[in-house]
């Protein structure tokens, strides 16, 4: 619905004043002014609003004056006047809250699109980077075992891993997490874990030793397929952060309530300025000369959506920490 022009919204304020001087001051019309009041509003800043409703206001107490000043009853005729300036003053204030609503929304409107937008195109993206990533590997299948085949399959599972992590996040942001908790083994779902790393551990020569501690409860309600991804994350962040020849540890814990995944590396450790942004998105260490900032950003949100917190700090020895710990819950 288009706006009425301002020439009219004028020439109704002129025939309310009008109007207004016509009447005998016991008579008070100004409550008309509400009309081109609620008519102009679209057009107006908050500013000339605030004008007009002071306009509005004089042109209803000149009728105390024009066409002749009152002498009788004066204390009832401004009060009713006042009254009406009040009401005057309640539109334009909801007018002016009316137009702040419409411009958030038209920001909210205009955000939606956006999102829908970079949905769509990361959607389309990553099925298009998808496509002939997988079919490298599939083509690997049929080469001979050697160790250019093995980089090159590293090289493209690495490629897949961070097109998923970035349709993890997207979708996290967008929707949450979806969480398909059921009963899991932590213990299977860690060995599960350090089998998948391991060929890219193998070749920067760097072993994954996963400890456990004696008699530990295992058995947690969680998303076993969220669960395996933020325990390679970790080990993924901690391998690319060693050195060659050193080790990367895995330890399961359980303490009454809450679970333990602890990883520690022999690595430089983390620059003490980046331990604060570390679980941001895109954030990346100053030493950092590999990957996106995604995968302990998806680990953050992982561990949260499980109820739980996640920790990095630098082990007095030498090396990176991180300790991700989560609630237990009934199932």
């Amino acid at each position: 619905m288009s706006s009425p022009p301002i020439s009219l919204v004028w020439t109704l304020w002129l025939l309310v004043l009008l109007l207004e001087l016509a009447t005998p001051p016991g008579v008070v019309v100004g409550i008309l002014f509400v009309v081109p009041l609620f008519l102009g509003a679209a057009q107006r800043t908050t500013y000339q609003a605030w004008r007009f409703f002071v306009v509005c206001c004089a042109s209803t107490l000149l009728n105390l004056l024009i066409p002749s000043p009152v002498h009788q009853n004066l204390a009832a005729v401004v009060l009713d006047r006042l009254l009406v300036c009040l009401g005057l003053l309640v539109t334009t204030a909801l007018l002016v809250h009316n137009q702040k609503l419409q411009l958030q929304r038209r920001v909210l409107d205009v955000e939606l699109a956006q999102a829908q937008l970079r949905g769509d195109v990361i959607a389309t993206l990553a099925h298009d980077l998808k496509t002939p990533v997988l079919g490298t590997l599939a083509s690997l299948a049929m080469l001979e075992p050697g160790p250019a085949v093995d980089a090159i399959r590293s090289s493209q599972q690495r490629s897949l891993r961070l097109i998923d992590d970035l349709l993890q996040v997207f979708r996290a942001e967008q929707e949450g997490l979806q969480l398909q908790r059921r009963p899991c083994n932590l213990l299977t779902i860690a060995q599960d874990g350090v089998q998948a790393v391991k060929p890219i551990a193998d070749q920067r020569q760097i072993s994954v030793v996963l400890r456990q501690e004696p008699r530990v409860q295992t058995t947690l309600m969680a998303d076993p397929v969220l669960l395996q991804r933020l325990i390679e994350n970790l080990l993924l962040n901690a391998v690319h952060h060693s050195l060659r020849g050193q080790r990367v540890w895995l330890q399961l814990s359980y303490q009454p309530g809450v679970w333990q995944v602890d990883v520690r590396d022999g690595g430089a450790g983390f620059p003490a300025e980046d331990l604060p942004r570390l679980f941001q998105r895109f954030s990346q260490t100053a030493t950092s000369t590999r990957g996106t900032g995604l995968g302990l950003y998806l680990c953050r949100l992982i561990s949260e959506a499980h109820g739980g917190t996640i920790h990095a700090s630098n082990c007095p020895g030498g090396g990176a920490r991180v300790v991700v710990q989560l609630p237990e819950l009934e199932a």
